[in-house]
């Protein structure tokens, strides 16, 4: 935690943040590919996503409850992992943030659906700048941007489930295993693995553990509240997707298909603005909310000159802010597509989003004290054993997007981890005094690997 701070953040601030960073590209753009995979078993194949994201969420929410800090997963990498650890992590989470881009190019082929021959890079790059000058004015501001912009994105999809619902004639298709599993058992797998996209982000929630009230226990309920809300709309989404109109006209459609069904022009226009595009900007928010954190911590312990953690009259530090604003929109400004850009940076994300979850392994013995306190406690077989059925889920999403990034994409990855790795080096020196200048009897942060 850092030293000093105020708390701000509340249970409806961070539901709004976690809620806009889950309600995204997924929902919008990969709802019609799962059809084409599954047809009547895309809502089946939400639920097995649930339980698939479910086992690192509850990993990083036990370690939120035990040892809530600002920028949460970089210090339990750091303190369950060891140091060198934390700063690789903390490097692979910038190179993925690459998705950014994502949001905002999925955001502006939406807005050219409406109005025609728009300059489709012109409009991604302002919608970054718009969700980046929201964050550069501190994180209350961008909190109360985010909630007001989550409302309407709820009401405009409970309307589509509402609307839609009642365009639904036949529902007994939805337990008939020949049409929920078209693909065998494989191929719905295949395809709830790929909509767990759609349902992940819950887990950066404790990036503000320092910044919220009763972490401890704030960090797993807004984690839960997150997903079982996410994926009740999502059932409901998926039901009218299938439901409305033949399979053959939906499978791998966007949400556009049947909207423009269920509603009157005017409101379909609403629906897309105010639903789908609004959706994307959310996600782009919730990443420029949290994404500073680990690198200001990281700061604190050394690893980065504190000169660049320097914070405007807001508390944004805007240095870093920066730096993943460049990241963001260096993929529109060079013309990658969004396919590319989503899976690139669902790929690295899997590799660093494996450090905080495997650093639950290590809690109950690190961190015995802290362990045995959490609100949120885990049996210790289950420290053990979520951690390893995760790594295996992540190495099958890893292994999955290889071919499609390609050998480029990996061995650009791979020399940029080399660069890692050497700064790493020539760095630990001043980190290690740093460390041990921090260290004190009441506060057991790591042991020096």
């Amino acid at each position: 935690m850092v030293s000093g701070s105020k708390k701000l953040l509340g249970f409806w601030d961070m539901l709004s943040i976690s809620l806009g960073q889950i309600i995204g590209t997924g929902v919008v753009v990969l709802t019609g590919i799962s059809i084409s995979m599954t047809g009547y078993g895309a809502p089946w194949a939400f639920i097995l996503a649930l339980a698939i994201v479910a086992i690192p969420t509850i990993c990083i929410a036990a370690l939120g409850s035990a040892i809530p800090s600002t920028g949460g997963n970089y210090t339990y990498v750091r303190d369950l992992l060891g140091h060198k650890t934390s700063f690789i992590y903390l490097a692979l989470l910038i190179a993925g943030q690459v998705i950014l881009a994502s949001f905002a190019i999925g955001f502006a082929e939406y807005a050219d659906a409406l109005i025609p021959n728009l300059n489709l890079t012109l409009v991604a790059g302002m919608i970054m700048v718009l969700c980046y000058l929201a964050n550069l004015l501190g994180i209350k501001t961008a909190a109360r941007f985010q909630s007001l912009m989550v409302v309407v994105l709820i009401v405009s999809l409970l309307l589509y489930i509402t609307l839609g619902l009642s365009n639904v004639d036949e529902f007994r298709v939805y337990l008939e295993p020949e049409l929920i599993f078209p693909s065998g058992i494989g191929g719905f797998f295949a395809a709830a693995f790929l909509l767990r996209l759609s349902l992940i982000g819950s887990e950066f929630v404790s990036e503000f553990g320092g910044e919220m009230e009763n972490p401890g226990k704030l960090i797993p309920l807004v984690m839960g509240v997150s997903l079982l809300v996410v994926t009740v709309l999502y059932l409901g989404i998926a039901i009218v997707a299938t439901g409305v109109l033949p399979l053959e006209e939906v499978r791998g459609k966007n949400l556009a298909a049947t909207a423009q069904v269920i509603f009157s022009p005017g409101v379909y226009v609403a629906f897309i603005g105010g639903g789908v595009m609004l959706s994307l900007v959310t996600s782009l928010n919730a990443i420029f909310a949290w994404c500073t954190r680990g690198l200001y911590m990281a700061t604190e312990d050394g690893w980065l000159p504190e000169k660049l953690a320097v914070k405007n009259r807001f508390g944004t530090p805007y240095i870093y802010l920066s730096l993943f604003f460049v990241v963001g929109i260096t993929p529109i400004l060079t013309g990658l597509s969004l396919n590319y850009v989503a899976i690139l940076g669902n790929a690295v994300g899997a590799i660093f989003g494996l450090f905080p979850v495997v650093a639950l392994y290590n809690l109950s013995r690190v961190r015995p004290e802290a362990y045995a306190n959490a609100p949120f406690k885990l049996p210790v077989l289950a420290t053990k054993v979520l951690p390893v059925l995760a790594v295996c889920i992540y190495a099958y999403g890893i292994y999955s997007s290889w071919e499609f990034i390609g050998n480029t994409g990996w061995i650009a990855l791979m020399a940029y981890m080399v660069v890692v790795v050497t700064y790493v080096l020539y760095r630990e020196p001043t980190v290690l005094k740093k460390l041990s200048c921090k260290r004190n009897p009441n506060r057991n942060l790591l042991e020096v690997r």
